[in-house]
């Protein structure tokens, strides 16, 4: 995985905080597994 800049990851981290705050809390956890996932195979 290339390395994320800092708008990329402010977009991912915003993303996640409207989910959670949607009570998305599901959606928001398997896209941070996703992301683990990802980093973990580099």
């Amino acid at each position: 995985m290339e390395e994320m800049t800092r708008f990329e990851l402010m977009t991912l981290l915003l993303s996640l905080e409207a989910l959670l705050e949607d009570g998305k809390s599901e959606k928001a956890l398997e896209v941070i597994k996703a992301v683990l996932e990802e980093v973990r195979r580099t």
